[in-house]
């Protein structure tokens, strides 16, 4: 499989740097408050990119701090918050952070973008950047973002999404940005990940599939039926009870 980092593309960055909170993109980041919890403590955005989810972090109060592979992302999250802390990492390794330093982690759409075999290491790395009591959300694509159209992207054009096996290069195009070259992803089902974590010596504590809702100003096409994105709360088991997250949004968008 051939497979390079989408956003190393430095005209891809800049088109990716303009998007806020759109469409499908706005049921990524509803919710994240309520699985955050209160915004306390040092917040680690790994695969920041261009610091939209850095920023978000900071908004609910975290000391968040953004961590890429991708000097081309760096950048434009330094054009759009020159105070803000956005530090490069080697990929693969993430020596550089000190362990036991966050509270929360969030990934937003990182790992959909990570190679099979370098995602055990990262995982494990990440567990022990966590401070005791720490949380880790893994925001990643659903299996069924890749099969049906969404009022942000589209996958008509890929019906080889529909036959992906683990590891698979699965495509989609952004309908929110000027740049509609495909975007590929790597293929990584909801299995997978539960196993990955076991390895790194997490625990998944909830996980939250977040739903469209016939209020919100958007024109929906499979959100309200199908979650785009799944949001995994992953915490070591040796961290003990979890602390209150504040409410956890079901699938039609209600308490549980």
């Amino acid at each position: 499989m051939s497979f390079a980092n989408t956003y190393a593309d430095a005209v891809r960055a800049e088109a990716y740097a303009q998007l806020q909170f759109p469409g499908t993109y706005h049921l990524a980041f509803r919710d994240l408050p309520a699985l955050l919890g209160p915004g306390r403590g040092r917040a680690l955005d790994f695969g920041c990119g261009a610091g939209r989810s850095t920023r978000f972090l900071r908004a609910l109060g975290f000391q968040a701090e953004g961590a890429d592979c991708s000097e081309a992302m760096l950048a434009q999250a330094r054009l759009r918050d020159g105070e803000g802390t956005y530090l490069r990492v080697p990929d693969g390794d993430l020596s550089l952070l000190a362990p036991g330093r966050y509270a929360r982690i969030l990934c937003a759409f990182t790992f959909d973008n990570v190679r099979p075999e370098a995602k055990p290491a990262l995982f494990r790395q990440l567990a022990g950047l966590l401070a005791p009591g720490g949380r880790l959300l893994n925001l990643v694509s659903s299996e069924a973002l890749y099969r049906l159209e969404w009022a942000s992207f589209s996958t008509a054009g890929f019906p080889g999404n529909r036959a992906a096996r683990p590891g698979d290069l699965v495509y989609t195009v952004m309908k929110d940005v000027p740049d509609a070259r495909p975007v590929p992803d790597v293929f990584c089902p909801e299995a997978q990940y539960q196993a990955l974590y076991a390895g790194a010596g997490l625990a998944r504590v909830a996980v939250h599939r977040p739903l469209g809702r016939p209020e919100e100003p958007f024109p929906w096409i499979s959100e309200r039926l199908e979650a785009p994105w799944r949001i995994d709360v992953l915490a070591r088991p040796e961290a003990g009870a979890a602390p209150a997250l504040g409410r956890v949004w079901g699938l039609a968008g209600g308490p549980c």
